[in-house]
């Protein structure tokens, strides 16, 4: 049996056959128009000031303007593992909350936040599964998560950010995204 015909129907290789290219000669220029429009998205949420100290001076523009003198500043990344099953009732954290959490790049160790997954900002949801093991589409290898992430019930992506695109893919959360939440509070409310 060929490997080809146990990887996922989602492999970049199977994907590629199956769908024509983007014909569009501007895609450059769009990929920088989504840049711009995220530096202003991070921008609004942290401020201008943490916008200029965490994001900005690390953009190759940044650089430029403070010719080098950029020092990394380190991420308050929560240090507490919430172990969340199968389940559990969470709450998302705010987007303040979690822009905190977050690189100059928007990553949070090697995890985007997207536009997509600020709507379920400030709501309650149920874990739908804990994420051991993904496989990356563009090589189909299988590799397993080295920080706590999970998968929430009924959240995922609109594709609104990505050309409209009608995937509905998974929205990836890390833990210290998410606020556990006591099941007993809730019906007492």
């Amino acid at each position: 049996m060929s490997s080809d015909s146990d990887s996922c129907q989602y492999v970049f290789r199977h994907l590629e056959g199956a769908t024509l290219p983007d014909g569009r000669r501007a895609l450059p220029l769009r990929r920088a128009w989504w840049t711009l429009k995220k530096h202003f998205w991070f921008a609004s949420i942290l401020g201008p000031s943490k916008y200029v100290s965490r994001v900005f001076r690390y953009t190759r523009l940044g650089r430029i303007v403070f010719r080098g003198r950029a020092r990394r500043t380190t991420v308050n990344r929560g240090k507490k593992n919430l172990n969340l099953k199968a389940g559990d009732l969470v709450e998302v954290k705010s987007q303040k909350e979690i822009f905190e959490t977050l690189n100059s790049k928007g990553y949070h160790r090697g995890l985007p936040f997207t536009k997509e997954m600020v709507k379920y900002c400030g709501k309650q949801f149920r874990v739908q599964k804990r994420l051991k093991k993904i496989i990356l589409e563009a090589t189909g290898e299988l590799r397993t998560m080295k920080t706590p992430t999970v998968l929430l019930e009924g959240v995922v992506c609109d594709g609104t950010a990505h050309g409209n695109c009608d995937r509905s893919c998974f929205c990836f959360w890390r833990e210290d995204w998410l606020k556990p939440v006591d099941p007993l509070q809730t019906e007492e409310e």
